[in-house]
């Protein structure tokens, strides 16, 4: 059947040293697309001048072409490091007469769009490269953003704003009030070939005990993959014990001479057996960790917004609603360090065998694609606290 998608489109503004910034969140959109998109029938589409203006002239400036050429969109990324950029005919910046229109389009109809900002904090690679004049200008927006109700967030690596922007972006969608009816037509679904569209849709009216359903569900559903997940580390610790012991009892048995290639191989390769088995286990497990703690968190915060705009005295219920994800949240640390720590002891292992090695990788892969997720899980779940 004919599938609805909804398609929302995000725009980046930045100066020009911001350039390896700008090619990573296209990254973080291809992979939002996978893992976020996918799952809840949405398109992100990313808008930048370096794919969505063409060359021409205008009567005005050149930051009028651009302004014409990026279409409508919902979501404004704006970057700012240590210039502000070229001073255009009406602003200080094209960055920054592109965060104004933006703002006017809040101001003109707040469900319409939302607004990212994020500065990098970094040292360049020269102090020669710090303009005071531009940098005085970046120090001075940065401070104007409070008074307009914008909260900014910093970062120091590239690696950083992408990992945010895994978290915030998901979570500023789901935010909008509004479903983009931008046209798509005759998109084949490659599974089906059936034609997708794009159209209004009716979000149905949940409540307070649909929430907590959803909620209880969600979350249940999620801990009982991170169970398994953990119950298969467990084994496969075992088993990396087991196969030590293995070799350590040969040496002895061979007092202390060189153990043969062909028994150490035997081994090895049942080491490899069992690292492929364990990813192979942990494997379907993540995506149904992610999605469903996703979902648990995004209905834990909308029966909030019922709470509050609802209810005049349900102060109980929202501190223990607080209380609750205040829990799941402070285990999470813990949870990421451990696997974090078993990551580290899987590469740490010596490259014996080549069937040793791919499974050393296969594992590695999926518990870094494991943490990656709880990390952003764990992003989202702190900022839905921050705002209760």
């Amino acid at each position: 059947m004919p599938a609805t998608i909804n398609k929302y489109r995000v725009f980046i503004a930045s100066p020009s040293d911001l350039t390896e910034e700008r090619e990573a969140i296209s990254g973080v959109i291809s992979e939002l697309n996978s893992t976020y998109g996918n799952p809840n029938n949405i398109i992100i589409e990313l808008l930048k001048w370096e794919t969505n203006t063409a060359p021409g002239i205008s009567t005005e400036s050149v930051q009028d072409l651009i302004n014409t050429d990026i279409p409508e969109y919902d979501l404004f990324i704006g970057l700012l490091w240590m210039k502000f950029g070229t001073p255009t005919r009406l602003f200080g910046s094209g960055t920054e007469e592109e965060f104004e229109l933006a703002y006017a389009k809040f101001i003109k109809n707040p469900n319409s769009i939302q607004i990212l900002f994020y500065f990098k904090n970094a040292l360049p690679a020269s102090l020669n490269d710090i303009n005071p004049e531009q940098f005085s200008k970046v120090k001075n927006f940065k401070s104007s953003l409070g008074e307009k109700n914008i909260l900014y967030w910093d970062f120091d690596q590239n690696e950083d704003l992408c990992r945010f922007l895994r978290a915030h972006i998901p979570a500023r969608i789901e935010s909008l009030k509004h479903i983009s009816t931008l046209p798509i037509a005759d998109i084949e679904n490659s599974e089906n070939n059936t034609d997708v569209f794009i159209e209004n849709t009716i979000e149905e009216e949940y409540g307070i005990l649909d929430y907590q359903e959803l909620i209880e569900d969600s979350f249940s559903t999620s801990t009982h993959s991170l169970h398994a997940i953990s119950d298969a580390t467990n084994w496969i610790g075992k088993e990396i014990n087991k196969k030590t012991s293995e070799i350590n009892k040969l040496v002895e048995k061979n007092h202390n001479q060189p153990v043969s290639f062909k028994a150490q191989r035997s081994i090895y390769n049942r080491t490899a057996q069992a690292m492929n088995d364990y990813a192979n286990r942990i494997q379907p497990e993540i995506p149904i960790y992610f999605t469903h703690f996703e979902k648990g968190i995004d209905a834990f915060s909308k029966l909030i917004t019922i709470y509050k705009s609802d209810f005049e005295n349900k102060n109980e219920e929202i501190n223990e609603a607080k209380i609750s994800l205040k829990s799941l949240i402070d285990t999470t640390p813990g949870t990421i360090k451990n696997m974090t720590e078993f990551l580290m002891s899987i590469e740490a292992l010596p490259r014996m065998s080549k069937e040793l090695n791919n499974a050393r990788k296969n594992a590695s892969d999926k518990l870094k694609d494991l943490l990656n997720r709880m990390e952003i899980a764990y992003t989202i779940a702190t900022e839905v606290y921050k705002n209760i």
